[in-house]
């Protein structure tokens, strides 16, 4: 018996990284995954990125190691920064299984993330918030309706400490922090329906490009002198790992519904460990960010600071 035995997810940004580690687990805890992203085959050229990175990656891919795994995916393709594809995207899932449980906004813009802001290309912005906090909430749109008709869903968004330190840049920085105050936004239209929303912070993250950022490779961004992916950061599984308790937990006994979670502070709760058996790789940002800053949060970051 899986966690999420006769639920349904939908994983956007699924064909790589996060999104596709996502899909792969929610899948193994018994869901039915609806996965969506532009790429499609993997006999389609490696996409290059605004930012110049050739990075692999498809849904069909993802589709045969989750059959494969003896779980059960179909591949949506989408292109997040087009509203209509959004809602087509959600009809077309709720057509196919019949209901929508799950929610994973991951969509993410692949531009270079790092420099000052008036340095950039205008497209960096835009971007950042068309695929990022846009297409979540379209998405959320699209979906929730369904999920109030069965009187119980959940929404996860993807986003990162830098919605509130500067660290990937002012474009990226405010497209996370646009994403965790839209769940404090949907906690508070959502109360009394049986829906939540979380915004979710994962640290290191071993995906395709964080990889390529520590061999030297156009990423987009950097990493530290010396980072080894495979002892500093976790797998994308682990991430998957973290939503399927959360979407578990229909009591949300963390009390947490429309505030940020770290992945940390899941693993820590729920007891869980990654594919390899480590712990949850911490934030090494939260800590001095409460020293220097104390309370100064938004309130979507108020449990940080208690």
């Amino acid at each position: 018996m899986g966690l999420l035995d006769g639920k349904t997810a939908l994983v956007t940004g699924a064909s790589r990284g996060i999104g596709r580690g996502i899909a792969i687990e929610l899948a193994r805890e018994g869901a039915a995954v609806a996965v969506a992203a532009r790429t499609v085959s993997p006999d389609s050229p490696a996409r290059v990125d605004g930012d110049g990175a050739r990075v692999g990656g498809s849904l069909d891919g993802l589709v045969v190691q989750i059959t494969n795994e003896g779980g059960q995916a179909v591949a949506f393709p989408c292109d997040l920064s087009h509203a209509d594809q959004i809602t087509a995207l959600a009809n077309a899932v709720r057509d196919r299984f019949g209901r929508i449980d799950i929610l994973v906004n991951n969509g993410m813009p692949q531009h270079t993330m790092t420099g000052r802001f008036w340095e950039l290309p205008a497209e960096v912005y835009e971007g950042q918030m068309t695929i990022g906090p846009r297409s979540y909430f379209l998405a959320a749109r699209a979906c929730v309706p369904m999920m109030i008709e069965q009187r119980g869903g959940v929404v996860v968004n993807i986003s990162s400490p830098g919605s509130c330190i500067d660290f990937y840049g002012a474009a990226y920085s405010v497209a996370r922090a646009a994403s965790d105050r839209m769940v404090q936004a949907f906690a508070t239209d959502l109360d009394g329906t049986g829906v939540r929303a979380y915004s979710l912070w994962p640290s290191y993250i071993r995906t395709e490009r964080l990889v390529m950022a520590a061999e030297g490779q156009p990423a987009g961004f950097d990493v530290p002198e010396g980072f080894d992916p495979a002892t500093g950061a976790n797998s994308p599984e682990m991430v998957g790992r973290g939503i399927a308790r959360l979407a578990a937990d229909e009591k949300d006994e963390m009390e947490r519904n429309g505030k940020v979670v770290t992945l940390a502070e899941l693993s820590d709760y729920y007891g869980f460990s990654d594919t390899d058996g480590r712990p949850a790789i911490r934030h090494m940002f939260i800590d001095p960010m409460i020293e220097n800053f104390g309370r100064v949060f938004p309130l979507a970051f108020e449990k940080i600071a208690k």
